[in-house]
């Protein structure tokens, strides 16, 4: 194992010189400050191939000591002893990794504590770390007294929103999206929001759900309310035929099956909407309640489906923000409305005017969160990429 100590002026610099003489597998040993400099004590990764090797008796050795059939039993003899220590090295590792880490991230905290802050109140705000980054990025490099303040802004210049109401405009618009994410209840506050300004004769419902119990009584029950006549399309030559007879209507709202991001019949139920000769646009609707990966997951599977825009639900029983307005940017998916309560119409907003209010309620949700984001959890996600973020 060669061993080396290497002096730098800070831990980033000591640590530059570690990679560039060891490489990506160099084990820190020993972290020592001084007044003006940093000195980490490295090593060059143990190698097991070598250890067998050497444990290992010469053919010369073992012809006089052991028989032919104990040469089988003795190799595997030894494996046992170089798996744990293969284990030994690699926990060794990720413990130094970790404590290297919390070394940068404490040491940029330190001579960066604006960016440091920012960092993390993006974080607690429900970030992913790289969009974290990515709004990091978009700020000046000398930060503000208002740095947090200008990086709320530049947040919801990322969030993009259809320019045009999709309801005023008129069309034919089908609402897709995972089972519970809120399909039926946002058709019916949609329909009812054209009829605050319509009339019922000038809008048609229509669903392809014959997989859901009840799902065609459930919107039949909003059209009569809202005297909207409601239509059954059950497959693509249904609805094409249905579409077809609706052509005078100016919007014609389509509630599709409730299915799972990993429902096997997916695909083939979004295709309905594609196998038609109408000009159908597409609205995703996501909870904004489940967790991060799910709301990725949700996107990634729809996204054959094409969404011109897609429809926040649930605001008002999620717990944090962030994750979804990370999915939203990562994906390039500009949002059509924001639902947040079941009231119809009431809680169904236009997101075009309600990019600085959705950032506004994500940082109130953010102060009541329970656990607070720690330093470990800064260190292991942004330590690697300081010098990029305060370049």
């Amino acid at each position: 194992m060669n061993i080396k100590r290497f002096t730098g002026r800070d831990m980033r610099d000591a640590m530059r010189r570690v990679r560039e003489t060891f490489g990506p597998d160099a084990v820190i040993l020993e972290t020592v400050r001084e007044d003006d400099t940093v000195s980490i004590s490295a090593a060059v990764d143990f190698d097991p191939a070598a250890y067998q090797a050497a444990q290992r008796p010469s053919d010369a050795e073992h012809a006089e000591t052991a028989a032919p059939t104990e040469t089988a039993a003795a190799t595997p003899a030894a494996a046992p002893e170089v798996v744990e220590l293969q284990a030994e090295v690699r926990a060794l590792r990720s413990l130094m990794e970790n404590q290297v880490s919390r070394l940068l991230w404490d040491d940029h905290a330190r001579r960066h504590p604006e960016s440091a802050a920012i960092l993390r109140n993006l974080s607690q705000l429900g970030l992913t770390p790289d969009m974290a980054q990515r709004v990091m990025g978009d700020l000046p490099a000398q930060h503000a007294d208002d740095a947090w303040s200008a990086s709320l802004e530049h947040l919801v210049r990322h969030l993009d929103a259809l320019e045009d109401d999709p309801v005023s405009t008129g069309g034919i618009y089908a609402v897709v999206g995972p089972t519970g994410a809120g399909k039926t209840t946002t058709i019916a506050k949609l329909a009812a929001r054209h009829r605050l300004h319509g009339r019922a004769e000038d809008i048609a419902l229509v669903t392809t759900d014959t997989y859901r119990i009840g799902a065609r009584e459930q919107l039949e029950t909003f059209g009569r309310i809202m005297g909207i006549s409601v239509y059954v399309a059950p497959d693509a030559d249904a609805l094409g035929a249905t579409l077809r007879a609706l052509a005078d209507k100016h919007l014609v709202l389509i509630d599709t099956a409730g299915m799972g991001q990993r429902d096997l019949r997916l695909a083939r139920e979004l295709a309905c909407l594609t196998d038609t000769e109408q000009d159908i646009r597409v609205l995703l609707t996501l909870p904004a309640n489940v967790q991060t990966e799910s709301l990725q997951e949700i996107v990634d599977a729809f996204r054959i489906a094409r969404p011109a825009g897609c429809i926040l639900t649930k605001m008002d029983e999620a717990t944090s923000l962030g994750g979804a307005f990370s999915v939203l940017i990562r994906a390039g998916l500009p949002l059509a409305y924001v639902a947040n309560g079941q009231r119809v119409p009431e809680d169904l907003h236009f997101a075009r005017s309600r990019q600085a209010w959705l950032v506004k309620a994500a940082v109130e949700l953010m102060s009541g969160r329970s656990q607070p984001i720690n330093d470990d959890y800064l260190a292991e996600n942004f330590s690697e990429d300081l010098a990029n973020v305060c370049a």
